[in-house]
């Protein structure tokens, strides 16, 4: 019985098993849906090209070296042979003075001066202003040649100016200053030759220099252009500051019938002020003030033209880094360049015939006009 089940079973086994055949059996394992081919990879956006790795804006040029900022004030330092009060640096300072005031470049003018100081002593004062690295420009007002010819390259970024004769050009970083008043000493020396009541004039000066014998021959020059009879009466006192020599040169001149002096230096106005009927002439500045009844006028020096030259080198080096290139001639102006003129008549304009201020002004027209030139005559004077 058991047997006979078994038989039907099995018989029932057989029948599924071909029924499953004719439906064609299992699906050959689900073949894996071809593994669904993976969306082609999308292609990566061709790898978005990189921008074109926005090209780092050509590593932006660094601006050209920023211009260095223009600089807000200059310092200046100077040394003077002499005390401030003589004219020579008298001018000079007040020269100065008007730079500051027309804030040239916009620039703050900070100055800073030593007097009296001589020739042998002059490297070492120099040197104390150099080391310190404070100053921008240092100027030897007054011949001190080797001292800047030593300085000058050991001290390239210093601006090193001088002034007047006893110098040599040097170029570099070195400028050598000048002005001329010879043609303000013409202008008076008309007026002392139309003036004069004894054809005779004299002047006091210093050395037998250049710069120091020029105006005292455009002063001769001037004269004579209006009586050759002028005679002369020279002294040079041979010091740059000694007034009571200066005086007593003046007193001997006027002793020998001089009665219009040209006082190159300090001194002489004393001597003129005791004597009736004798009168003086300034120089460099308008010294009318320290004897206004005997000071007809004065031939003055405007160092103006020089410093704007020098300063103007100095800020086109700093701010544009322009190379200093100082001429080796020596850097002057005269009255047309504005580097001289004739102070005023004062109270004294009264006292001058009109013929003889006519003149002057024709004179000085002439001159402007460049119809009338002044040489620069250097020869030292010797009296008639």
């Amino acid at each position: 019985m058991i047997r006979s089940k078994i038989w039907r079973f099995a018989a029932l086994v057989a029948t599924v098993m071909l029924f499953v055949a004719a439906c064609g059996g299992p699906p050959a394992t689900e073949a894996p849906a071809a593994t669904e081919a993976p969306a082609p990879t999308e292609a990566p956006a061709a790898t978005e090209a990189p921008a074109a790795t926005e090209a780092p804006a050509a590593t932006e040029a660094p601006a050209a070296t920023e211009a260095p900022a223009a600089p807000t004030e200059v310092n200046i330092a100077g040394i003077t042979i002499t005390p401030l009060e003589e004219p020579w640096n008298t001018a000079w300072i007040q020269t100065m003075d008007r730079l500051k005031e027309e804030n040239a470049h916009g620039l703050t003018i900070n100055l800073d001066v030593t007097e009296n100081v001589a020739p042998p002593d002059a490297e070492r004062v120099l040197r104390e202003y150099a080391q310190t690295g404070k100053y921008d420009i240092i100027w030897a007002h007054s011949a001190y040649p080797d001292a800047i010819r030593v300085l000058k390259d050991e001290f390239p970024d210093i601006l090193w100016a001088f002034s007047g004769s006893g110098n040599e050009g040097l170029g570099g970083n070195a400028y050598w200053a000048d002005v001329f008043v010879h043609e303000p000493a013409y202008l008076m020396g008309i007026i002392a030759g139309m003036m004069t009541q004894t054809d005779t004039i004299g002047a006091v000066a210093a050395y037998p220099f250049p710069n120091v014998s020029a105006p005292i021959n455009g002063y001769i020059a001037g004269a004579r252009s209006v009586n050759p009879e002028v005679k002369v009466k020279m002294t040079y006192i041979e010091s740059w500051f000694d007034p009571p020599k200066a005086k007593e040169s003046a007193e001997a001149q006027i002793a020998a019938g001089a009665d219009f002096i040209y006082a190159e230096r300090f001194g002489p106005f004393e001597a003129v002020q005791a004597h009736e009927g004798v009168y003086a002439f300034g120089h460099f500045v308008d010294q009318n003030s320290l004897a206004p009844e005997v000071v007809v006028t004065s031939a003055v020096a405007r160092w103006d033209p020089d410093a704007e030259v020098i300063l103007n080198a100095w800020y086109d080096h700093v701010v544009n880094g322009t190379p200093y290139d100082a001429p080796v001639e020596r850097v002057q102006f005269s009255m047309n360049d504005g580097g001289a003129d004739l102070a005023p008549y004062h109270d004294l304009e009264s006292t001058l015939p009109q013929e003889v201020k006519d003149a002057v002004d024709q004179a000085k027209a002439d001159i402007l006009s460049g119809s009338l030139e002044v040489p620069i005559n250097e020869a030292e004077v010797v009296s008639d």
